[in-house]
């Protein structure tokens, strides 16, 4: 008795909307009563008095067609349902194997672009070490192929980190380093690498 009052006051609401519901519920099934089955019983017992044997007939048949007319509805709605199920997994995995299509060509695609992206690059790191080899050596001659050489070495094989200062407006002058060139190279921009 406690646990019930206990759930009472921590559901107030409850009960009230217990009541309506079965209130409501009744009223539903009164006015179902009185609209179809009262007027239904009245017609068929009336009709049982004037013809006793057909709607003795009636009611058989109605009896026995009954069930093969709820396993008609059954079926044809269970054949419905299994059609749209059908529908609904052969629309998803063709879906998924067109999804599964798309992917492995972007895939494809990604691992082509970058094979592509590879070659590239190494072309152009060639390139670049191919005329900078021409530009020294055309401005130092024979000396040009060590500095070339040293340059190589440091900026591609041995990177250091180097820090941008604020004072540094992210430009560089390279100067020669044994000094025997007067030539100074510029190169506009070259932003400091990080780790």
């Amino acid at each position: 008795m406690d646990a019930n009052t206990n759930q009472t006051t921590e559901y107030p609401g409850v009960e009230e909307n217990l009541s309506g519901y079965f209130q409501r519920s009744a009223t539903t099934v009164r006015q179902i009563e009185r609209d179809y089955a009262r007027p239904v019983s009245r017609y068929a017992s009336l009709k049982f008095k004037e013809n006793p044997i057909k709607m003795t007939f009636l009611s058989i048949f109605a009896g026995l067609s009954a069930l093969p007319l709820l396993s008609f509805i059954g079926l044809t709605v269970f054949t419905f349902s299994s059609l749209v199920f059908l529908a609904v997994i052969s629309s998803a995995i063709v879906f998924i194997i067109v999804e599964a299509v798309f992917v492995v060509c972007l895939v494809f695609m990604l691992w082509s672009l970058f094979i592509v992206a590879c070659f590239t690059t190494v072309i152009a790191v060639f390139v670049y070490w191919t005329t900078r080899l021409g530009v020294l050596v055309t401005y130092e001659g024979p000396s040009g192929v060590t500095d070339w050489a040293h340059e190589t070495q440091r900026r591609f094989f041995y990177p250091k980190r180097r820090e941008a200062t604020e004072e540094s407006d992210e430009s560089a002058v390279l100067v020669d380093q044994d000094g025997q060139s007067p030539q100074k190279l510029k190169v506009e921009e070259e932003t400091p690498l990080h780790d």
